[in-house]
């Protein structure tokens, strides 16, 4: 081979190995690209995935309070029909004791004039006295009653409105 025959071949030489050199750093920039772009998917999947247990986790805490509620409502409606049977038992008593109470006025108005109607106008009067006290510790007892109804009630009302923001804010 001659002069200018090795220079051409020396020049193509090195421009096929300039053009190997080029193609392998062009595939090594490939290859980085695939793993940033593998990194990038890792990260985005973590996200996901830290998204999704945020999101059960908010639910699972809805569906608690739902349960809770649920409890509670359950627990009221108990309370008040015991309240409400109370109620009406200490109706029935005052009722018996206001029909006592009748029935020794009128024994008292008839006995009034005898010596011995006196004497058990004097014990009929120590048992209405008892009764009346009996009477005044119900109607005290039903007082106590309706201020804790009250105050339950305002309780409810209470969870009631806090429910009402939680469902506004989702």
């Amino acid at each position: 081979m001659t002069g200018p025959g090795k220079t051409i071949l020396a020049a193509l030489v090195l421009a096929g190995a300039f053009a190997a050199g080029w193609t392998a750093h062009g595939w090594r920039a490939d290859a980085a690209s695939a793993r940033v772009q593998a990194m990038q998917s890792e990260r985005d999947v973590a996200q996901a995935q830290q998204s999704q247990a945020a999101t059960e986790n908010k639910a699972g805490a809805l569906l608690q309070h739902a349960h809770d509620q649920q409890d509670n409502t359950h627990d009221y409606t108990q309370k008040i029909a015991q309240l409400e049977a109370g109620r009406a038992a200490d109706t029935a008593r005052i009722a018996g004791l206001q029909h006592a109470v009748s029935a020794a006025a009128t024994r008292n108005a008839q006995l009034a004039g005898d010596a011995v109607a006196c004497r058990d106008l004097a014990d009929q009067h120590q048992r209405l006295a008892a009764l009346a006290g009996e009477g005044g510790a119900v109607v005290a007892g039903l007082a106590g009653l309706v201020r804790q109804r009250d105050a339950e009630i305002g309780l409810l009302a209470g969870q009631v409105r806090a429910d009402r923001v939680l469902l506004l804010r989702d």
